[in-house]
């Protein structure tokens, strides 16, 4: 893992070294992780119920931004990790990109089943926060993965205990059918519910990325908005492979 000058907003929320370039490693996979004791689409459905296995890893991301500006809304979705407390979202959900940015560091909160105001999970406070070095460095959109590591929730916790975690794949071939989880807020939707594009397959590369450094974006056919931003792009059931 690549290290960088740690940058810190707030007292709140520290952020720290950058993710290894996804471009950097071989193929691989880490296998999905269950809570303690527990076809082809392009309408962006809500999902039957955001509390079942395979939606609840999925959540909505609160963040108050600096100086007054109000709160922004990205997703999230709960990965494989040691320390059962790691949610996977897009890089401009944790940092503005580009060497000018800055860390939305203020109040990062990450509500894995959220609907209609309802947390039936708890709420998550990010502790530290991360992405690639293309997005921090240079903007890059191929690198727009970013990275939150969570407290426990106001039950005592942690993430993976309450929810289960999505495994992670990563150097896969781009030709996949992924199930895209979000919160979109921007109309026509309002983020209130989790929805999702399910068994959506890969059209192509979008021309700008081959311009940038880093793996390529991925395109599909499913109508995105504002506040979907980080949702999890599944494959197999329960694998995260994109953001």
């Amino acid at each position: 893992m690549r290290q960088a000058t740690a940058l810190t907003a707030t007292p709140s929320v520290a952020s720290g070294p950058l993710l290894a370039s996804p471009d950097d490693t071989a193929p691989g996979r880490i296998p999905p992780l269950d809570p303690a004791g527990a076809g082809a689409s392009s309408a962006f459905d809500p999902v039957a119920d955001p509390e079942a296995p395979g939606n609840r890893e999925s959540g909505a991301i609160f963040v108050a931004l600096a100086h007054g500006e109000g709160v922004a809304r990205c997703s999230g979705t709960s990965v494989s990790a040691g320390n059962r407390s790691l949610v996977f979202t897009a890089g401009h959900c944790v940092y503005d990109g580009g060497a000018r940015g800055r860390w939305l560091a203020g109040k990062w909160v990450f509500i894995p089943g959220y609907h209609n105001g309802e947390r039936p999970f708890g709420v998550f406070p990010a502790k530290w926060l991360g992405t690639t070095q293309p997005w921090q460095q240079h903007g890059s959109e191929n690198g727009d993965v970013g990275v939150a590591v969570v407290g426990r929730n106001e039950r005592g916790q942690l993430l993976a205990d309450a929810v289960g975690a999505a495994g992670i794949a990563w150097g896969l071939p781009a030709q996949q059918s992924f199930d895209i989880h979000g919160y979109p807020v921007a109309p026509p939707y309002n983020g209130s519910s989790q929805r999702l594009c399910a068994a959506t397959p890969f059209l192509g590369h979008d021309f700008g990325s081959f311009l940038w450094q880093g793996p390529l974006n991925l395109a599909v056919d499913c109508p995105v908005t504002g506040g979907a931003s980080g949702g999890g792009w599944l494959i197999d059931g329960n694998t995260i492979n994109s953001v």
